[in-house]
């Protein structure tokens, strides 16, 4: 497993540099040749696709898995699967420099496989919000588009340091990222740390895993001041108890998973979102 810095060898690139000239008039390759020569890239997260497309790179993306939906162009690149399943032999035949994978999000079986393949992985990590910057960065490493990386990560820093200088009431806040069975995060979560710039407390920040189920009942018996529910559609279990503070309240906030499951630039618009909850 490679580390995000590594590059393509480019001893070849050297060795004709004099002959820069000449080629531009007399290279006979066609269009798709030239093109080819570019590092080619699959991800295996929506997120990691989109990553790819902040860093300026979106012309170097020749597969994605589902879901992968943001931007718009990204609809139409290969389908090389899923979460829960990869289509190997399209893999294979796209002939990638490199595999972008999400650590904690890419089972074990699927990275031995590609391994199998002789197919270079670079595992990526998103522990805090910061590190979404740092990703697009390290990618924009290996395509060499730091110009176009540049300023989408100075945008990101910038509108993240706008939202930190805001202030907002403090509320204990359940994060709930499942609902059946109930699951959470911990505070080590960038998601929990994205919930605390609006002024919400993680009620089981202390969790030893990052990501775990939870029971209704020890949700009702914390009783938090906020149920923040990242799903499509609200979850309706939670009107049947009227007696939690976040259900009296009318303190169940629901937040688009694009907007705030992603670690991605999305993300600073979920944040907003849920940041104009606390005022």
């Amino acid at each position: 497993m490679l580390s995000l810095f590594s590059k393509k060898p480019v001893l070849h690139w050297l060795f004709l540099l004099p002959f820069i000239v000449t080629l531009t008039s007399c290279d006979s390759r066609t269009a798709n040749e030239v093109a080819n020569d570019k590092i080619k890239l699959i991800t295996l997260s929506p997120h990691l696709a989109e990553l790819v497309v902040s860093a300026g790179a979106i012309k170097n993306l020749v597969g994605v898995v589902s879901y992968s939906d943001f931007p718009i162009e990204i609809t139409v690149i290969q389908k090389v699967g899923d979460a829960f399943k990869l289509d190997f032999e399209t893999i294979v035949s796209l002939k990638p420099d490199y595999i972008l994978t999400w650590k904690g999000g890419t089972p074990l079986a699927m990275l031995e496989k590609l391994k199998s393949l002789n197919l270079t992985i670079i595992e990526t990590e998103i522990n805090t919000l910061e590190d979404i910057a740092k990703t697009i960065t390290q990618i924009a490493e290996l395509t060499q588009t730091q110009k176009q990386a540049q300023k989408a990560t100075a945008a990101f820093t910038q509108k993240l340091t706008e939202i930190k200088k805001q202030k907002h009431k403090q509320q204990t806040a359940f994060i709930e990222t499942y609902h059946q069975p109930l699951y959470t995060i911990s505070g080590k979560h960038w998601m929990s740390q994205a919930a605390s710039l609006c002024g919400y407390t993680n009620i089981f920040k202390d969790l030893s895993q990052q990501s775990a189920t939870v029971t209704l009942e020890s949700v009702i018996l914390i009783n938090p001041q906020t149920i923040i529910n990242i799903a499509k559609q609200e979850d309706q279990q939670w009107q049947k108890w009227k007696s939690l503070d976040a259900v009296k309240n009318n303190n169940v906030i629901l937040i688009d998973p694009d907007y705030f499951s992603r670690p991605s630039m999305r993300l600073l618009q979920g944040i907003e979102k849920l940041c104009a909850k606390n005022i």
